[in-house]
């Protein structure tokens, strides 16, 4: 990798969940009594794409870093200050895991996001062509933090709303909207500060590449109290948007009308869930977008899908759907799903816009496909 300054000191890259400005320098003194000076960012991305690693671990015996490529043991410079450099093989939003005498635990000093049901740190390497998810003085968007109560859940829940530049400064004008999924262990946030989506959308409307649209993003991992116990139940996620957020967002915002004005799109568990949604309820949305599939993974064992049978109507299926879009990791495990999927859909005479981009099962491909399907919808 060769990754320019410009980008790895942007603030869309540097902006964190719990802060804006860049990580601030602490006193070492403040984390190792008597000792003087100061300790900077503990994750600093390096234009090879590695990153230099800073943790701290008073009386601690080994300290590791590492990430789904590799392992390294970091140095203390005898105050318990522990360095070290970290490389990374590709680009994106990628996990750093920390190990002090053989436990994981969470690094204060890096990075903090949330995955995996859990708080996690994390660093995000720019990719090479990166502009177009970056911040620039061009007109911003917002975000809202709503809360409606749920006959699905019975409890308040919560969803994230970005709204377009000059949804204040224009009384009059309403607009369509999109709804977004994350995937497993994930929630509502993650497509704020893990996919970037509030950038992409500004820097596309700036370049009229893009409709403006109302995007709201819920937490799909559901939970519910069944017999005194909360469970996770994924599958009510499409209840929870159709019977309560939806009317919810149509009341609070200016909204235009009927399914020709609402699109959803999902990664992961969310493409999953998004697959039900659109083809059991039709009715709902005119624009789908697919990030990882709608076959449910072999690994994860077959799970029965009937809805699965609203392709067998090709006629009324493209009718319903104005666009159909399907994206995939090139290295993802589950390409061979996809190309079945391609393969389903042409034999049904599905008609569909698919994509593969460089990666994995990661936000590198999702914020690439997020991209390509906002620039499809609203047209």
């Amino acid at each position: 990798m060769n990754i320019p300054e410009s980008l790895r000191k942007n603030q869309a890259f540097e902006a964190r969940p719990l802060a804006f400005n860049r990580q601030a320098k602490v006193a070492v003194g403040a984390h190792v009594p008597g000792e003087k000076g100061t300790i900077g960012d503990g994750a600093v991305i390096r234009a090879d794409g590695s990153v230099d690693v800073t943790m701290i671990a008073v009386g601690a015996k080994k300290v590791e870093a590492g990430n789904t490529d590799t392992w390294v043991e970091l140095t203390d410079d005898g105050r318990g200050v522990w360095t070290g450099n970290l490389p990374y093989q590709t680009p994106g939003f990628q996990r750093i895991i920390f190990k002090v005498d053989g436990i994981q635990v969470l690094n204060p000093l890096a990075p903090i996001g949330f995955g995996d049901n859990r708080h996690i740190n994390y660093v995000d390497i720019p990719e090479e062509d990166a502009e177009w998810m970056t911040l620039k003085d061009v007109p911003h968007g917002s975000f809202v933090r709503e809360y409606y109560k749920s006959t699905v859940t019975g409890e308040y829940e919560c969803c994230l709303v970005y709204i377009p530049p000059f949804y204040q400064e224009e009384p009059e004008r309403k607009y369509p909207v999109l709804y977004l999924q994350h995937g497993g262990g994930e929630n509502e946030t993650v497509w704020a500060y893990q996919g970037k989506i509030n950038y992409i959308v500004d820097n596309l409307l700036a370049e009229g590449k893009a409709e403006p649209c109302i995007i709201v993003m819920n937490s799909g991992m559901v939970q519910m109290n069944v017999d005194g116990s909360w469970e996770q139940l994924d599958d009510y996620m499409q209840d929870l948007i159709m019977q309560d957020c939806i009317p919810f967002i149509e009341k609070r915002y200016r909204v235009l009308p009927g399914k020709e004005n609402r699109a959803y799109a999902g990664l992961s568990m969310g493409s999953l869930q998004g697959a039900r949604f659109v083809m059991e309820h039709p009715e709902v949305f005119s624009y789908a977008g697919l990030f990882t599939g709608f076959l449910a993974p072999r690994h994860h064992g077959i799970r029965p899908q009937p809805y699965l049978s609203a392709l067998d109507d090709a006629e009324t299926f493209n009718k319903n759907l104005k666009v159909f879009f399907r994206a995939m990791g090139e290295q993802e495990a589950s390409i061979p799903l996809f190309m079945e999927e391609t393969a389903l859909c042409e034999a049904k005479g599905i008609n569909y816009i698919a994509r593969t981009y460089p990666g994995r099962h990661e936000w590198r491909v999702w914020r690439r496909a997020i991209r390509d399907f906002l620039m499809l919808i609203f047209r």
